[in-house]
């Protein structure tokens, strides 16, 4: 038996995610924002996600599995922190298309197919089909919740085979297999449709394995990288990640810009950010970043049908009104992504939290 590792919470790197999320809905929110895409690599953030996923994973749970948490135990414990939130924008996306039923007739969409995607949704069961432009319908943004999931199971089925020789192997294994598809696509923007869903598994397992190995690696970098203790670096290394999303290479360099992101750029932001400390005045603001990061990304996709199409039913063109219809949109995602988390998602955790204990305790 290993001791647990000290909670440590990683407020810079809360930051980091918040701020992708964010670029991740301004993105979303191009049409309605500016004339052309807004921070238009801001798909990668799916990526950085990804690795932040794995790093904090097994920075969180690593001991625990080696002194005896089991599969059930810790599916358990994921389920609940992504699910209720999960859930939520599966019903926004439901109750979007119920009432455009109502208010568009001209777009009428059967019951019983938004009843298909309701249920198919509800169990994180993709729905593979040319005749939609994402696998989760109601929730778009759901896709790459649903890699999330996988590799979470992965992870803790494996787990005692995933030594750093493993998990190299399988790392250099996910990046053939990502290129390749980066060549194909000639991006890698994929996974979110029926034809590319394939393509996410490396996708998703190349950052999420990336990010265990590094936190298992992290003694070596706080040894060899002791400047990172002294001055800006957070403050400069989130900046940069708007930069890299608001880069838009054109042709061939975008396959290369998007893998050297995955590959380099990505890994050296977690680990400045694992490393370096958190100003003190900013250690609220950057948690509280890290609070709304997934309320925002889960959300902003429904909110968007929604109050779009709250737009339309009005007789208001919100395409003609940009930035300032795309702006208001944007904050009301943050103030509801906030709300939520603090009288709905939270809350509604810590009461699954102490059923599952209770429960425990009873076995």
């Amino acid at each position: 038996m290993q001791p647990a590792a000290p909670r440590h919470v990683y407020l810079n790197l809360d930051a980091i995610r918040g701020v992708a999320a964010i670029s991740v809905m301004l993105y979303h929110f191009s049409p309605f924002l500016a004339a052309g895409k807004v921070l238009p690599s801001s798909y990668l953030a799916v990526d950085l996600f990804f690795l932040l996923s794995g790093f904090v994973i097994a920075h969180a749970y690593d001991r625990k599995i080696e002194n005896g948490m089991g599969f059930g135990t810790f599916v358990a414990i994921r389920l609940i922190r992504l699910y209720p939130l999960y859930l939520a924008g599966t019903l926004l996306g439901f109750f979007y298309l119920l009432v455009k039923n109502r208010l568009i007739p001209a777009e009428y969409m059967p019951l019983s197919e938004i009843g298909t995607m309701l249920t198919t949704g509800m169990f994180f069961i993709p729905l593979v089909s040319e005749a939609y432009h994402t696998i989760f319908p109601l929730n778009p943004a759901s896709w790459s919740l649903f890699f999330e999931l996988i590799v979470n199971i992965a992870y803790v089925a494996v787990f005692f085979l995933l030594s750093k020789r493993v998990l190299t192997v399988l790392i250099a294994v996910s990046l053939a297999l990502l290129v390749v598809a980066s060549i194909v696509a000639g991006t890698l923007d994929f996974g979110m449709t029926g034809k590319t869903i394939i393509s996410g598994l490396p996708r998703v397992c190349f950052s999420f394995f990336l990010g265990v190995l590094l936190c298992r690696s992290m003694a070596r970098y706080q040894s060899g990288l002791g400047l990172l203790r002294r001055g800006w670096w957070v403050e400069a290394a989130i900046p940069l990640t708007l930069v890299v999303f608001a880069i838009a290479p054109a042709g061939d360099a975008r396959i290369a810009y998007d893998l050297a992101c995955v590959v380099f750029i990505f890994p050296a932001l977690v680990v400045i950010g694992a490393i370096a400390p958190t100003a003190p005045r900013l250690s609220g603001l950057y948690g509280w970043l890290g609070r709304i990061s997934y309320p925002i990304y889960i959300i902003h996709t429904p909110m968007l049908m929604i109050i779009a199409g709250a737009g339309k039913a009005a007789s208001i063109d919100p395409f003609a009104h940009h930035p300032w219809f795309g702006i208001v949109m944007a904050t009301a995602v943050i103030v509801i992504a906030d709300i939520a988390t603090r009288i709905y998602d939270e809350p509604l955790r810590r009461f699954l939290q102490r059923l599952m204990q209770r429960k425990r305790a009873v076995a």
